[in-house]
């Protein structure tokens, strides 16, 4: 713990200005900390570009591609902003929580900075200036069959409602490598509903290795690109304003699919 308190003391500065929301935990963290700095560095060698376009403090939201049954997206987020050199910063993931049974796993990410989605939830984040978090493909993205990799789900719109009801900015985070880093190669929904799981995903490494080990992942390598915001304004009238939420939502969307779409080209052209 005193060489993460050493290593990441701008963060815990920041982060000690934090909203306690929910249960964070800085000793949890501590203690994942060594796996995250190994596949961030060492396995999937992220590389992520554009940090610095976000706020130095104050709410924002970064809406994101998601592309494992794992929160892997969110937890390389995680790190890369909490060893940022020159803007660390807590952030908030808001996701639905509420198909996890075990009460440790949904402890372990409480824990981690995840919060259950509702409006009222995003909303108090966001007064209190916090960073927040979406991946609003939702289990569709989760489970995207591999011969789909890249492309993205539609976004669902109301996911973004809380941000743009209450003016905030919106970034768009692309991600890529998640999808090739545990392919998946369909959903078991049959067997998903057996189980009390929103999902079943069957990788390579399914049957020879039992669920969640199934879900293990290749050591591909990830690009990561935080964009520009996004500009809107903000409406007072209710249909104006889901008109706008859809149309962010759209926009999101396609600036994340264009930026998907140049990484992919840039890394045949390496290939080639």
């Amino acid at each position: 713990m005193s060489q993460f308190l050493s290593n990441y003391r701008d963060f815990l500065r920041q982060s000690g200005k934090s909203d306690k929301y929910h249960g964070f935990d800085l000793r949890v963290l501590a203690r994942v900390e060594p796996f995250l700095s190994f596949i961030y560095h060492d396995w999937w060698r992220v590389e992520f570009n554009g940090l610095e376009k976000l706020p130095s403090e104050g709410a924002g939201l970064i809406v994101g591609n998601s592309g494992s049954f794992l929160p892997w997206p969110a937890l390389m987020l995680l790190y890369a902003l909490m060893s940022s050199r020159t803007n660390p910063r807590r952030i908030h993931f808001v996701a639905d929580l509420d198909w996890i049974k075990d009460e440790r796993l949904y402890a372990f990410l409480v824990e981690l900075g995840f919060v259950p989605f509702s409006s009222a939830n995003m909303k108090r984040l966001f007064a209190k200036g916090e960073l927040v978090a979406i991946f609003p493909e939702g289990i569709s993205g989760l489970t995207r069959n591999f011969a789909n990799r890249g492309r993205l789900i539609e976004f669902d719109w109301v996911k973004l409602l809380p941000a743009v009801e209450e003016g905030v900015t919106i970034f768009p985070l692309a991600t890529l490598g998640c999808d090739e880093a545990t392919p998946i190669l369909t959903n078991l929904e049959s067997l998903a509903k057996l189980v009390g799981l929103p999902a079943f995903p069957i990788t390579p490494f399914f049957p020879w290795l039992p669920f969640p080990f199934n879900l293990a992942s290749l050591p591909t390598k990830w690009q990561m690109s935080l964009l520009k915001p996004l500009t809107y304004d903000v409406a007072v009238e209710r249909d104006k304003i889901e008109e706008t939420v859809m149309k962010q939502a759209q926009f999101a969307e396609g600036e994340i699919q264009a930026e998907l779409n140049r990484l992919l080209r840039q890394q045949w052209r390496h290939q080639g």
